[in-house]
């Protein structure tokens, strides 16, 4: 089995960040602005040579990912703000063995501190914890990340899926690799083909989607302790890097302590733990679950992260005050805003009760910078919207021509350089409401509750997609196998 990965051994600052050119729109808004926008964007889009990448976005051919098998270090010097388990073995830092095998490999606190003793992490996410997002994290004050949830069975036996699914870069550490899984030999199979290319491979038995729910892994594991702890037994055994988990509480503080205790004893060397059931799926339905959080902390001998309701740097630090715990995981907050852990703020949040969604530019800004390094990156255009309506969904609720623009209503193919342009006609539209009214938040065309209905609406259609996507990728392997099996027979038959 072979891997894709990317080999831009570039600096990360050597792509500078996008000039925001603003745009200077008439304060009528009439949908005459968008038709310029669009005839903007088409002479754009027809100016460009390169050639697109069916559903990926960034058309340059010098950023497309090499052929299958190739990884190299690269030569220039990286300038990193952490020292990392792969390129460390700096003076009090412990050093992952070469070659790492599973009987020598670091373990607990070494492996932590290996990588640095991160405390900000970039949570596994569906989608949307890809290496360009990863990347733009990192630039503010992320230490280290996950990458999206990776189905291991589709991932040893598709290499389109492979392909898409995960990509990394030199300067992408540390990195831990997550998968979801309910067959041990599976699994290790999966995380095999990583290993060489990560710091850790993480056990997800916290997703409660129905995608979950319907292939049997995740939260869904929490009624088989026994799969549970095979999965971690089997790669803590025969992986050459450490296994990590992530996983829920349950209703009472004696089995969330009895299941973090068992997943420890099975072989995991660092566990996050998210303060909620696996039914509190809404964040804003329900406050996590600290103190049962804290409690698991003081039981466990490894290193523990604290999961949920990180919506700012001011909250991380008083989630591992009041947890003690070693590090911190965002997931959704962290969508709406990258730059969350940055220090000091990149983008200022004035309500503590309610410091999201961001208030003036700012997003917008970092949302040219992550399409800049999407250039870099091939990313898939589902995945490229999905940060954009997360960084800037608020202020597309009051621009709603934008926004039914970046839903694909009209307009030209959604390449980089066209989305740029959308987004620098946003941020034209956003100053010059902070220049004319003085306001930095947007004024909503719906009603709250019409948004959130909407909203909640887009969600269930994603996860119905994603299902869907997997349903595809298994049917794509199963016919597949019918094929040959056919024509196996028909060999048999013929030479009888």
């Amino acid at each position: 089995h072979r891997l894709t990965t990317t080999v831009d051994l570039s600096a990360r600052d050597a792509v500078p960040r996008a000039t925001a050119h603003t745009a200077r729109p008439t304060a009528n808004r009439t949908h005459g602005v968008l038709r310029n926008l669009h005839r903007a964007m088409t002479a754009q889009a027809q100016a460009t040579t390169s050639p697109t990448h069916g559903a990926s976005v960034g058309n340059a051919a010098a950023c497309d990912p090499p052929a299958y098998g190739t990884y190299t270090t690269g030569t220039e010097p990286i300038a990193e703000s952490n020292p990392v388990a792969s390129t460390s073995g700096g003076k009090g830092l412990p050093t992952p063995p070469s070659p790492a095998t599973a009987t020598n490999k670091l373990t607990a606190w070494d492996f932590w501190r290996s990588m640095g003793s991160p405390k900000f992490h970039v949570a596994p996410m569906v989608d949307q914890s890809e290496l360009a997002f990863r990347e733009l994290c990192r630039r503010y004050g992320a230490t280290c990340a996950y990458t999206p949830m990776i189905h291991a069975r589709l991932f040893v036996e598709s290499p389109k899926y492979r392909e898409e699914i995960f990509t990394t870069h030199i300067t992408d550490r540390p990195l831990l690799v997550q998968f979801c899984a309910n067959d041990p030999d599976m699994l290790l199979e999966a995380a095999k083909l990583v290993a060489p290319h990560c710091d850790g491979v993480d056990i997800n038995f916290g997703c409660p989607q129905r995608i979950a729910k319907k292939g049997n892994y995740g939260a869904y594991l929490m009624d088989q302790w026994d799969v549970v702890h095979d999965l971690i037994y089997k790669l803590n055994k025969e992986l050459p890097v450490p296994v990590t988990a992530k996983i829920r509480v349950y209703d009472d503080l004696e089995t969330s302590i009895k299941y973090a205790k068992m997943v420890e004893a099975a072989g995991a060397q660092l566990v996050a733990v998210h303060g909620r059931t696996r039914t509190q799926k809404r964040a804003s339905d329900v406050r996590a679950n600290w103190a049962f959080i804290a409690e698991i902390k003081k039981q466990l001998k490894i290193p523990v992260l604290a999961n949920g309701d990180i919506r700012s740097l001011r909250e991380a630090r008083l989630c591992l005050e009041q947890t003690g715990c070693d590090g911190v995981l965002s997931a959704d907050p962290l969508l709406e805003h990258p730059s969350l852990f940055s220090d000091p703020p990149f983008a200022v949040q004035n309500d503590l009760q309610n410091p999201l969604p961001i208030q003036g530019d700012k997003n917008v800004l970092l949302l040219l910078e992550y399409l800049e390094i999407t250039k870099k990156y091939k990313t898939p255009l589902r995945m490229v919207k999905g940060h954009a309506h997360k960084m800037v969904g608020a202020w597309l609720a009051e621009f709603t021509d934008l926004r039914e623009f970046l839903n694909g209503h009209g307009g030209p193919p959604k390449t980089t350089d066209v989305l740029i342009a959308w987004t620098n006609e946003l941020l034209g539209r956003v100053r010059l409401v902070q220049r004319t009214e003085g306001r930095s938040h947007p004024i909503p065309k719906k009603s709250p509750r019409q948004a959130a209905r909407e909203e909640a609406e887009e969600a269930k259609t994603a996860a119905i997609a994603e299902q869907q996507r997997e349903d595809d990728a298994f049917a794509e392997l199963d016919a597949k196998r019918q094929k040959v099996t056919h024509a196996s027979h028909e060999t048999a038959t013929a030479a009888n």
